[in-house]
């Protein structure tokens, strides 16, 4: 940081071009030049005594009068540039308003007698010069009444080739619109093409420095448009376009150069002041909101320059310059007051280690240094360069750098809280399903309210592992969770990746849903299975008895929601179709099958053929007040498995039609033969069983081949 420092005032000595050459003054109105080389020693300003005539206008064929006869003149000297209030002519003091001429020569080296230039600053009066007698230059109106004169603010370069060693100016000056008057500002002499270099080198330099701050601006605006809780970037955006205006009506004064017919004088000077006030007053907005933790008392101070300034600015509007200049002293030392205050509030920051305090201290500092020799320059109590507005460019690109670093560091928390809240959401996730709220149409978790809900067509999915009980009771709890934990692992993947989502665990039984085609339930099935089967070779190697998994499926209508109260809820659905798919399931224990699925989703399903199927039974279950069909799924069994099932599968349907219309003894023939062909198939035990009962003692007379099934 203070290397960069170090580049700011390096830039800003080079923009002075101080010369560490002393340049020769003015003495007793001639400027001896004999000795200065203005090619090789550089420019100089024309400072000193000139001789100095009050409430006169006097022409070069005067001087050329008095110089003939050389009367004894007792000549009045003024120095330049400086105002002329106060000065003392013959015992009193003359004031801001009036006119006078001043007259200098200059003794030039040889070697500069050719392609010379002045630079000539704006004076904000009227004035004319004479140059070896001739009229070469005017700037505004100069005359000996107010009605009479027309001020002009506009800077010159004006180029001519001496003739002779000796030149002699003659400068006429008005001033009836400000309230102080004279050479105020610097006139340099120079070589021409050392002027020019100069004067485009300004040109550049404020040009760069007008875009700068016009893209920091907009940087900032652009800022606040998208995130408008905090206003510290669009006040300080106002502050560089303030800036920007000031800097382009001060110094080289290019807004009027290139709009030279736009603002007539007393507008363009209004402009300035004005600028400066809109620079306080954003800067004083911009300070408090950077520093609103500050909550003293001391906080009117900011409210009170605001308020100073404002009325300023519109009391600059409707008036003079000359009337409102009279209150710079004022306007002046509320600006001496915020600073204090600004310094006030910095060492407390910087004592509270507040980041970037230190740094807004230097570049306040820089300013205010650049700030008191303006104000001290525009009096003409000193004489130098403004630099204001270069101090102003120090403390916006610190400032730019400082907010940088914050928002910078804001975009690093942000990055650490999004990380963070994605890991959040991910954790969520795995007990709120993304699919879920998907389907109720919510972006994120914070989004849900309790009865919250969606009604779809589903397909619901249970699994279950048979005999678990018994096979948890001889497990310790850790071997229990280890296990589950395998399992799921195992199983929950594979729903998932068949578009399927799990609602809930239930121990080790699964709830999934799939919110789109039934097909997708089936074939999730058929994978558990098969992911089942390969388990099971594993806890074979093991030692260890194989899990067989019953899975049932319903397809209809449910709701999606939340139930719970506001402190605990939980995402769940509710509806008839869950409890059937549930009942389903209980009824694979019966059967002895792998996968038993309802009328409702053999119907739903695009090309049923493309999978083995049979039609198991005609039940009733608990809840229900009509039957269902239930069918079995075969793809679930390995391929040799799968093979005896086809292969018996016609000898199955014959024998469960037969045990339908109750020819139970013709029924059994054919499910003895499966049986002895597909030792493995439960259901079609099952169905023996039942035959050889119901021969032997036969059906209810209610019978209707419909077997009901009530909860245990």
């Amino acid at each position: 940081m203070p290397l960069l420092f170090l580049v700011i005032f390096s830039f800003f000595i080079s923009c002075l071009q101080i010369s560490l050459k002393p340049s020769p003054k003015i003495e007793s109105g001639v400027l001896d030049l004999r000795k200065w080389n203005l090619s090789s020693d550089g420019s100089v300003v024309l400072k000193g005594d000139s001789a100095f005539y009050w409430e006169e206008f006097l022409f070069p064929e005067d001087f050329q009068k008095k110089d003939s006869e050389k009367t004894k003149e007792v000549l009045n000297f003024k120095y330049i540039p400086s105002v002329w209030n106060g000065s003392l002519i013959n015992g009193k003091k003359i004031a801001g308003h009036g006119y006078a001429t001043f007259r200098f020569k200059i003794l030039l080296n040889p070697d500069d007698t050719k392609d010379l230039a002045l630079k000539l600053a704006d004076q904000g009066h009227a004035y004319r010069m004479f140059l070896n007698g001739k009229l070469v230059l005017e700037s505004g109106v100069v005359a000996r009444t107010k009605e009479e004169m027309i001020p002009e603010m506009k800077p010159t370069v004006f180029r001519f080739a001496a003739v002779g060693p000796e030149q002699d100016f003659i400068f006429h000056v008005s001033n009836f619109h400000h309230r102080v008057g004279g050479l105020r500002y610097e006139i340099k002499l120079g070589a021409e093409d050392r002027i020019l270099e100069e004067r485009q080198a300004s040109y550049i330099i404020e040009s760069f420095l007008y875009g700068g701050f016009f893209i920091i601006a907009l940087y900032h605006f652009a800022i606040y448009s998208f995130r408008r809780k905090n206003p510290t970037t669009v006040y300080f955006g106002g502050f560089c376009i303030a800036v920007l205006f000031y800097s382009a009506v001060t110094g080289e004064r290019l807004l009027y150069h290139y709009l030279p017919d736009l603002f007539d004088w007393n507008l363009k000077y209004k402009i300035e002041f004005i600028m400066i006030s809109l620079i306080t007053v954003s800067f004083s907005l911009f300070f408090a909101e950077l520093y609103q933790e500050d909550k003293s008392k001391w906080r009117y101070i900011l409210k009170s320059v605001i308020g100073i300034n404002l009325s300023f600015i519109v009391f600059t509007l409707f008036t003079e310059p000359v009337i409102f200049t009279e209150l710079l002293n004022f306007v002046d030392l509320s600006r001496i007051v915020l600073s204090c205050y600004v310094l006030y509030g910095l060492f407390l920051s910087i004592r509270q280690k507040k980041e970037g305090s230190v740094l807004f201290l230097m570049a306040i500092l820089f300013v205010f240094v650049c700030g008191i020799n303006d104000s001290l320059s525009g009096r003409s109590i000193i004489h130098t360069p403004r630099v204001l507005s270069y101090g102003l460019t120090a403390m916006i690109l610190l400032q730019a750098i400082m907010l940088a670093k914050i928002f910078t560091k804001d975009f690093l928390t942000a990055e650490i809280l999004t990380t963070s809240l994605s890991q959040t959401n991910l954790a969520y996730s795995r007990f709120v399903p993304t699919e879920f709220l998907n389907l109720l149409e919510k972006k994120s978790i914070l989004d849900i309210h309790l009865g919250d809900h969606v009604q779809r067509e589903m397909t619901v999915l249970f699994s279950d592992i048979r005999s678990y009980t018994t096979m948890s009771e001889k497990m310790s709890p850790s071997e229990n969770f280890q296990f589950v934990n395998s399992y799921l692992n195992k199983i929950a993947p594979v729903i998932e990746s068949n578009h399927g989502f799990i609602d809930k665990y239930i121990g080790d039984a699964i709830m999934g849903l799939f919110p789109g085609d039934a097909d997708n339930a089936i074939q999730a099935s058929i994978s558990i299975q098969k992911e089942i089967g390969k388990y099971n070779l594993s806890r074979k190697d093991l030692g260890t008895n194989p899990l067989k998994v019953g899975i049932g499926l319903h397809t209809g209508n449910l709701i999606l929601g939340t139930i719970g109260h506001n402190e605990r809820m939980e995402g769940t659905v509710v509806s008839d179709s869950v409890n059937l798919a549930s009942r389903i399931e209980g009824l694979t224990k019966y059967y002895g099958s792998n996968i038993l699925i309802s009328e409702d989703t053999f119907h739903a399903l695009k090309d049923p053929k493309k999978y083995n199927v049979r039609l198991l039974d005609n039940v009733m279950v608990t809840g229900k007040e009509t039957s269902i069909f239930v069918i079995e799924i075969l793809d679930g069994y390995d391929k040799e498995d799968l093979d005896k099932f086809l292969n018996t599968k016609k000898d199955f349907e014959i024998g469960h039609i037969l045990y339908k219309e109750k020819a139970f003894n013709a029924s059994i023939d054919f499910f003895k033969k499966v049986l002895k062909a597909n030792p493995i198939d439960s259901a079609c035990a099952f169905y023996l069983k039942r035959a050889e009962f119901y021969d032997e003692h036969g059906a209810p007379p209610e019978w209707e081949g419909i077997e009901v099934f009530a909860e245990k």
